[in-house]
């Protein structure tokens, strides 16, 4: 079910976010001097903005809850820095083999991305069916552009299928999860309210 973020009482265990970090695709425009590649076929976030959209989700926790954040080489000390200046604790950096990866200035492949496992006061224990049977490395072909492994969300909700969920930055409704993003919702109030997220 979609929610406001920014206009709802709903109370939440656990927050799943995929932010849209300022980034640009690769290519040979890439590694030529003076180019930054070409655009993302998405909006971005600032730093700035994606705290701010994590801080109001956060409020809406409880004292004890759980933060699955995704992010990439390039932000994974802001990452793990923001999330901390809001309450979390860093409890694993989960890592998806992608399989595939781009070839950054044609060296090396990055062909994973982290998904970091936090939470905020006491951790939550987990379902006791699944106590130590989930690696922290787990591999799925990457479709789409910054569209993510189901393996994930199969992850998420083994490791907690009882807790309030809601996916910030969500591109479809998902069972299990309220959601929050444009490409969910497509009028212009929320677009307003995500600053072209």
């Amino acid at each position: 079910m979609y929610v406001d973020i920014f206009n709802t009482n709903k109370n939440y265990n656990l927050i799943l976010a995929d932010p849209p970090w300022k980034q640009s695709k690769g290519g040979k425009k890439a590694v030529r001097e003076n180019s930054s590649g070409k655009p993302l076929d998405y909006p971005v976030c600032s730093l700035e903005e994606i705290k701010e959209h994590l801080k109001v989700a956060s409020e809406l926790t409880s004292e004890n809850s759980i933060l699955f954040l995704w992010t990439i080489d390039k932000y994974l000390f802001e990452a793990e820095q923001i999330a901390k200046e809001l309450g979390y604790k860093l409890h694993a950096r989960m890592i998806w083999n992608k399989v595939t990866g781009i070839p950054v200035a044609f060296t090396v492949r990055y062909g994973h991305e982290y998904l970091l496992y936090m939470y905020k006061g006491k951790l939550i224990p987990v379902d006791t069916k699944e106590r130590g049977k989930i690696h922290t490395v787990f591999t799925e072909q990457a479709t789409k552009h910054s569209r993510k492994p189901e393996e994930a969300f199969n992850i998420i909700n083994r490791l907690y299928p009882t807790l309030e969920k809601i996916e910030l930055y969500a591109r479809e409704e998902r069972q299990g999860f309220d959601c929050w993003g444009n490409e969910v919702s497509k009028t212009s109030w929320i677009d307003s309210l995500l600053g072209g997220v």
